[in-house]
């Protein structure tokens, strides 16, 4: 899961979104998601994401509700684990995020998450901070 941490522009702490989720699709806590067909859906691979999930919801087939969603800014810091062993990744390091939408991977080829610092070796299940490459300014983000 990616937890906020600190900001090093304004704002601050991530905006709160309401926005419309994908019918038969679970939400968890920390999800990168991105705005698909007007619908948020799980951000993965080198999908950049525009949002961090800030509720657990499953989304039943019918009439699905809307959640609550962070609002990812530049120069906002995320901590996360690594899916894979990352040990010959860098600090400095893009790498890709896991199909889970909640980690990153060790794939650095066509990377949009930015490692700014290990915890550890970068064994796998080791935590990591991170930013995200594309991370549009919160005015523009609407």
């Amino acid at each position: 899961m990616f937890a906020f941490k600190k900001s090093n522009v304004k704002p601050e702490v991530p905006v709160i979104k309401t926005l419309p989720t994908t019918a038969s699709t679970a939400y968890k806590i920390g999800d990168a998601l991105v705005l698909t067909g007007g619908k948020l859906a799980k951000a993965t691979g080198t999908t950049i994401p525009r949002y961090i999930c800030a509720c657990n919801y499953s989304a039943p087939a019918e009439n699905p509700e809307d959640i609550a969603v962070y609002l990812i800014a530049p120069g906002m810091e995320w901590d996360t684990t690594f899916a894979a062993d990352a040990s010959s990744v860098t600090e400095g390091s893009k790498v890709t995020i896991h199909t889970d939408a909640a980690q990153v991977t060790a794939t650095t080829t066509s990377g949009i998450v930015t490692i700014l610092k290990k915890y550890g070796t970068g064994a796998s299940g080791t935590a990591v901070r991170v930013t995200f490459d594309g991370a549009v300014p919160a005015a523009a983000a609407g």
